[in-house]
């Protein structure tokens, strides 16, 4: 047996989607007609409407033209095109159904039958909920077919689509819908479920080889600082030491001449704290370079690239 929506159901689908449409394409008939006679009582020329084909307009002044438009024909007004609103209708309609359908399709096999459902229009919220009950099919005992019997739970969701953003410019009704199996577990699902179990196994298997391949590439560059920071370091700290001794003979000549000398000694100090933490970057460095197990560790941690090493030191213009 093959779920089709009951008739009640489809209509209720139908009579919903035809009045949100003929609502909308109303108020803007409305606001037209509005727009026009405004225009006529102010004396501006109707720019027309070039609508999607819901609008139609009323009949056209053939019997007396306002010398205000001259040889130009306004429309009386505007009103929906029923007959295209109610087509269009359908067409939401049968696709609602046909997705319904597809749904409750996904919840049973070829040897399972449907015998019932209580699918109803919940009146707090127009929605279509309910449950449509099935069981294997085939020669068996009433308690053997007790065990096969499942019901598919199925809740309707309305989605609107208004003006420009709908398919038709007006109004659109996406529907959708949420359904889930209870009770006998269908045919084949353990055996679906564990196929995609490992399909997904897969994939991750996959994307965390490609992450591993790279990250032990970057490993690969990093572990080159050890030697190229080594001499960076040394190099710093050379001149770091030149500027600490010109600081020195600056300070001493200008207490020789009873200067201030309290801006020299304050960046002699920085520069020494400089120094520090370079000659701690250094011995590290030297430590790596026989032991990379420890400069992997801080990899590891995410500490994976040389602007990121060099903060983590602090040793700034290495």
């Amino acid at each position: 047996m093959t779920f089709t929506t009951p008739k009640h159901l489809r209509q209720h689908l139908q009579n919903q989607i035809t009045k949100g449409l003929i609502r909308q394409v109303q108020d803007k008939c409305d606001k037209l007609t509005r727009q026009l006679e405004y225009h006529k009582q102010e004396g501006i020329k109707f720019r027309g409407y070039y609508g999607t084909g819901f609008i139609i307009e009323a009949e056209l002044w053939h019997k007396e033209k306002q010398e205000l438009f001259g040889s130009h024909v306004e429309p009386l007004a505007f009103y929906p095109n029923f007959e295209r609103i109610i087509r269009c209708a359908k067409e939401q309609t049968d696709a609602t159904c046909k997705l319904l359908e597809e749904r409750v399709g996904q919840h049973y096999t070829e040897n399972e039958v449907l015998r019932t459902d209580n699918l109803r229009v919940n009146p707090s919220n127009n929605l279509i909920e309910g449950n449509i009950y099935g069981c294997k099919t085939g020669r068996m005992t009433d308690e053997e077919r007790k065990a096969t019997n499942f019901n598919i739970y199925v809740r309707m969701i309305w989605n609107y689509r208004y003006g420009e953003n709908s398919a038709n410019g007006h109004l659109t009704q996406y529907t959708q819908f949420r359904s889930e199996r209870h009770g006998a577990e269908m045919e084949g699902k353990a055996e679906t479920i564990r196929k995609e179990q490992e399909a997904k196994a897969a994939r991750q298997a996959k994307l965390q080889a490609e992450k591993d391949a790279i990250k032990e590439e970057k490993w690969g560059r990093f572990q080159k600082l050890a030697v190229q920071m080594e001499k960076w370091a040394d190099k710093k700290i050379k001149v770091l030491g030149k500027k600490i001794a010109e600081y020195d003979d600056t300070i001493h000549n200008l207490k020789h001449n009873n200067f201030d000398t309290a801006n020299e000694e304050h960046y002699k100090k920085v520069t020494a704290k400089d120094v520090e933490l370079l000659n701690t970057l250094r011995n590290d460095t030297r430590t790596w370079q026989n032991d990379m197990a420890k400069l992997r560790a801080i990899f590891d941690e995410g500490c994976d690239t040389r602007p990121k090493l060099v903060e983590r030191y602090k040793v700034w213009g290495v």
